[in-house]
């Protein structure tokens, strides 16, 4: 069981009996008219790369800390203790984040907040409003709440982030969200940006395939070959709160969202504080990995608030908090893709050199296996647990630091995109076996996935009746397009964007090709024989569809 409150490290013995012999040398130098001043410096030296600094990092001193169940667990509030981070131990080891940048992609940042302002980086905030370096505004909320989840100060005040050391910017692309200006946000100053946190996306509870510019994609690219001098800049996105209980279960996928099922980002979905799938978290086969945000519990995230009375929390009434510069109702995947990014933090400050793929393969490697007992836990031909509701598990930050201290980087990436299959068959309303279809690759020169974009070209006058399911050569499935678990009336419609009324039928009419993405494959390899199943299960309208053609682009190694 972990402590809430790390106790603070003791300097091992050995180092204290050389620093006491250090200064008795340099006494004696003293004493007999040595070099004095060598000694010093020697002293020095010795002082600053040996003292085990944790005392900026101790939790003891943040008042608010005990509200923060994600970062340390102990049922204090009636949570499943352990469920958390697992950051604690990393703090202590004195890992905080230090040196370590942070964007906040967003509606803002309040960046004069007590628990913010010191850890943001003076003039490299950008306001897409006026091209001014100050993102605050009133309704600033979102973005500020997530900044306290990434990177609030450890300072006696307030709350604490999963990277209290870590360096802040604010971009307010919300507030001015154009394709430009998104494209602009992934590559602003992207040399000496670490980490880029997008709790943002399309609109929740549509049931739409809602894709990316290329122009944002051609950013998401040029951020990684640049940014971090090469190594790449991170890119954190929000899987999505458009999954739900009930009628809407399932109408939205993570793999429905054009920005999340990039192969450049890091989809982040959602659990509570007993571990299991928060009810809105999407399912998708592109998931990485899941961190903790309000479940079923009811049990949200305590964080920084915009200042005064101008955020989530008003007046400190229904049961908020009675300091208005904090909330304790952050939620959503919103809440929780900071969480992994600022766990991230910590990697790269145990080991500066990872390449963003290397981070990926980390988080991916040292995820905690949640919820052990649902249903779709499955291990991979690379023996990887892999799950559509949790990706590869549960951010871990123990584990995913060390794994990190002694990692070797991957060799340079490679990609291969396939040739295309074109069936141009018939999808048959209602059938049960429907239409596969079969590519075999040879030669790819990719031995191990990192990622697997699949482009499947298809009309269909409700294509969320559709379920199409991707097999690799090793056996491993990953379902790209689903259709939802409920049987309840209005399960797999389509929602108008401008009213958010139910439009059956014609509003999730589709002839187009898409991009889906997929994780799962992680470390396999991508020579053999895939295939596709493509069929129609029959909830919703009696046309039949076609399935025209598809081909996948590996990345890997």
């Amino acid at each position: 069981m972990k402590s809430a409150h790390p106790a603070k490290t003791k300097r091992p013995l050995s180092l204290m009996l050389v620093a006491t012999i250090l200064w008795s040398m340099t006494l004696a130098c003293q004493s007999k008219g040595g070099d004095d001043d060598v000694m010093n410096l020697l002293l020095l030296w010795f002082l600053v790369n040996n003292t085990n600094n944790t005392a900026s990092c101790s939790t003891v001193s943040d008042p608010l800390f005990s509200n923060q169940w994600h970062l340390s667990n102990t049922g204090q509030l009636g949570g499943t203790s352990g469920e958390d981070a697992n950051v604690t131990a990393v703090w202590s080891s004195g890992i905080c984040g230090s040196n370590i940048s942070f964007a906040v992609v967003d509606d803002g940042l309040a960046i004069a907040h007590e628990d913010l302002s010191p850890n943001v980086a003076a003039g490299k905030s950008y306001n897409y409003l006026n091209g001014g370096t100050d993102p605050s505004a009133s309704s600033a909320n979102h973005g500020t709440s997530v900044g306290g989840v990434l990177a609030a100060r450890s300072n006696s005040i307030g709350v604490r982030g999963a990277s209290p050391l870590g360096s802040l910017r604010g971009y307010n692309l919300l507030q001015n969200s154009t394709s430009s200006n998104e494209a602009d946000a992934m590559t602003r100053d992207v040399a000496n940006v670490h980490i880029s946190n997008n709790s943002w996306g399309p609109t929740d509870l549509s049931g739409k395939l809602s894709d990316s510019s290329s122009i944002w994609r051609s950013a998401i690219d040029t951020g990684l070959s640049t940014g971090r001098s090469g190594l790449g800049t991170l890119y954190f996105w929000a899987a999505g709160n458009g999954d739900t209980s009930g009628s809407y279960a399932g109408i939205d996928n993570a793999n429905f969202d054009g920005y999340a099922n990039y192969h450049g980002v890091m989809a982040v979905c959602a659990i509570g504080d007993d571990g299991k799938k928060a009810s809105y978290s999407e399912q998708g086969a592109n998931l990485l990995v899941c961190a903790h945000s309000q479940g079923s519990s009811g049990k949200a995230i305590t964080t920084t608030d915009n200042i005064g009375s101008l955020g989530y929390n008003t007046n400190g009434g229904s049961g908020n908090l009675s300091d208005t510069n904090y909330t304790n109702t952050f939620n959503g995947t919103s809440a929780a893709t900071p969480l992994a990014a600022g766990v991230t933090g910590l990697v790269l400050q145990a080991n500066p050199n990872l390449g963003y793929r290397d981070v990926r393969l980390i988080l991916a490697q040292s995820a905690r296996k949640n919820d052990a007992s649902d249903s779709d836990w499955a291990t991979n031909g690379a023996g990887m647990h892999i799950n559509h509701k949790y990706g590869f598990g549960a951010v871990d930050a123990n584990a995913a630091v060390t794994l990190a201290k002694t990692w070797t980087n991957i060799a340079a990436q490679k990609t291969y995109t396939t040739s295309t299959s074109s069936p141009s068959a018939t999808i048959t309303d209602g059938s049960a076996v429907g239409v596969t279809s079969n590519i075999i690759v040879s030669g790819s020169g990719v031995s191990k996935i990192e990622f697997v974009a699949v482009n499947v070209t298809f009309s269909h006058n409700y294509y969320r009746d559709l379920e199409m399911i991707l097999t690799a050569p090793s056996g491993t499935k990953s379902t790209i397009l689903a259709r939802g678990t409920s049987s309840g009336s209005p399960d797999g419609i389509c929602v108008n964007l401008n009213t958010f009324s139910i439009e059956p039928n014609g509003n999730c009419s589709v002839n187009t090709t898409w991009r889906f993405g997929t994780t799962r494959h992680m470390q396999e390899s991508a020579d053999g024989t895939w295939s596709l199943q493509v069929r129609d299960q029959g909830v919703r309208g009696t046309a039949n569809g076609t399935f025209t053609s598809w081909n996948m682009k590996f990345y890997g190694y």
